[in-house]
């Protein structure tokens, strides 16, 4: 974009703005206040509603001041009232320019757009609305900013019959699986819980409400109606149990149809482009030069449908999830937002949708290293330290010293979880990046290309000088605060000392970019 009329031309976001601005903060106060009315049946909390004329105020506020241009290599922003802010964001830092679309966006013809760079996990710039139109020209400026050839697709929405450029399409059936796979309900069970907490001080609470009709479902079984009373508390807890089980699988199922659906992924020029959401149509693009980590996750549901989820992370799209598991399947902090690859895919064509992305990848053609066979003791002593003394002599001092008995079998699984630990885990350092396999019952597989990396750290905790051993640490931009990308444990100290100095000297020899 070479003209000067481009450089120099203010633009405003789109007339209507201020309605969906006011809309985003005037339901921090109207849902809850209808919440409240809901649950307890009165009307003293209405008065939240008085604020929803200064919110709309304050948004037709910032519709008339906020401002932004098209430079010929980058975005200038102007916001603020009294306090003036004016944020240049060049066309070469831009990660992502990702669009949201609710109903309303999508029957006015606008987008809420998000700009996001490695600054990170927050959008550098978020303009709520822009018309399509200008969603189009600024995609156009940022891709010819960038010196990228390829014309993407501003909107993530081609002609179905560009079958070329499609390489994952997530039907609802799939999004059945996953939600089956997932424990996602719980979110959805946590705010139905809050919501029946508040109304349990006006009417009758979850017990009162619960066991007549569970008195009811156990009458109709045959001899059972007035049958021992353990047997029908055991049969009543298992009712209750089976019936919380099926609920969650059912929300599960729910809230990823309504975020997941119609998800598609398209290859458009070197990046890629990923829409998703039934009544929120998110479209984002995935700039494949910029992706930090990639990460394969197969638990036990996985392998029984025979998929895995793929997720991916920039440094400008969030912090990731679980972005450091460590050897024994305990990681993950804080997710900021996952960025899917596949939320679902065949086991098969995981390669070759990883490939996409690295296309040097080359997964058959890795050679695996694995961890020294005696670090199985260290999972192991650690296991039983967490997972199995604790509880053991709880149970020891509240019921009776029998419990202690209850080591024996705690002690052999301890055993069997830390040889499969070790068994199942391994490492890689391949021509173009570092590959991390780790856990055996939930599985993941990470991958990091060494001019990503942006620390080698060689670890050893008091523990680990006994025993002679030393842990490998690699991060990427964008990681979670306190967890590693990638951690390799229990290595020989010599080995873990030669693999550290070849992480070191492959991304020192690497120019590096966001």
């Amino acid at each position: 974009m070479a003209g000067t009329s481009v450089a120099t031309e203010e633009r405003r976001l789109h007339p209507l703005s201020w309605l969906f601005a006011a809309a985003q903060v005037a339901k921090g106060f109207i849902v809850p206040a209808l919440v409240v009315l809901f649950a307890s049946g009165e009307s003293y909390e209405l008065w939240a509603l008085a604020f929803v004329v200064p919110v709309a105020v304050g948004a037709i506020v910032q519709y008339a001041v906020f401002r932004y241009r098209l430079a010929a290599d980058e975005i200038v922003v102007r916001d603020g009232l009294l306090t003036r802010t004016e944020r240049h964001i060049p066309y070469a830092r831009i990660q992502n320019v990702d669009l949201v679309q609710n109903p309303l966006h999508r029957l006015l013809g606008v987008a809420l757009v998000r700009v996001e760079t490695a600054s990170g996990s927050r959008p550098e710039a978020v303009m709520r609305v822009l018309s399509l139109g200008a969603v189009d020209e600024m995609r156009a400026a940022v891709v010819a900013g960038r010196g990228s050839p390829a014309a993407m697709h501003p909107r993530g929405d081609a002609p179905a019959d560009a079958g070329t450029g499609l390489l994952l399409h997530v039907g609802v059936g799939e999004l059945v699986k996953l939600g089956t796979i997932s424990n996602r309900g719980l979110v959805v069970v946590g705010a139905v819980a809050g919501l029946w907490w508040q109304r349990a001080s006006f009417g009758p609470d979850l017990g009162d409400w619960a066991a007549p009709l569970i008195e009811s479902a156990l009458a109709r079984l045959p001899g059972l109606a007035a049958g021992p009373p353990l047997v029908r508390a055991v049969l009543a807890g298992t009712v209750l149990l089976l019936a919380a089980v099926a609920l969650l699988r059912l929300f599960s199922i729910g809230w990823y149809v309504l975020q997941l659906y119609d998800f598609t992924l398209r290859r458009r020029g070197p990046d890629l482009a990923a829409a998703y959401g039934l009544l929120t149509r998110v479209s984002r693009t995935i700039p494949t030069s910029r992706v930090q980590s990639l990460r394969a996750t197969e638990t036990p549901l996985h392998r029984w449908f025979g998929r895995q989820s793929v997720e991916l992370r920039t440094a400008g799209g969030g912090a990731g999830s679980d972005a450091g598991a460590d050897l024994d399947g305990a990681g993950g902090g804080a997710s900021a937002e996952k960025q899917w690859l596949a939320p679902l895919v065949e086991t098969g064509r995981v390669p070759a949708l990883i490939e996409a992305v690295l296309p040097d990848a080359g997964l058959d053609r890795v050679r695996w290293e694995t961890l020294p066979h005696r670090a199985w003791r260290r999972v192991f002593v650690r296991s039983v330290a967490v997972a199995v003394l604790p509880p053991t002599l709880a149970a020891a001092v509240m019921l009776s010293p029998w419990m202690l008995l209850l080591a024996v079998p705690g002690g052999l699984a301890a055993a069997a979880h830390a040889r499969l630990t070790v068994r199942h885990a391994a490492y890689a350092l391949a021509p173009w990046g570092v590959l991390s396999r780790l856990g055996w019952w939930n599985r993941t597989l990470t991958l990091v290309r060494y001019a990503r990396i942006q620390t080698v750290a060689l670890c050893e905790s008091p523990f680990d000088r006994r025993h002679r051993t030393a842990s490998v640490r690699i991060d990427t931009a964008g990681a979670a605060a306190g967890r590693y990308t990638i951690r390799i444990p229990y290595l020989d100290r010599e080995t873990a000392a030669v693999v550290s100095r070849r992480l070191h000297d492959e991304a020192a020899h690497r120019s590096f970019r966001w």
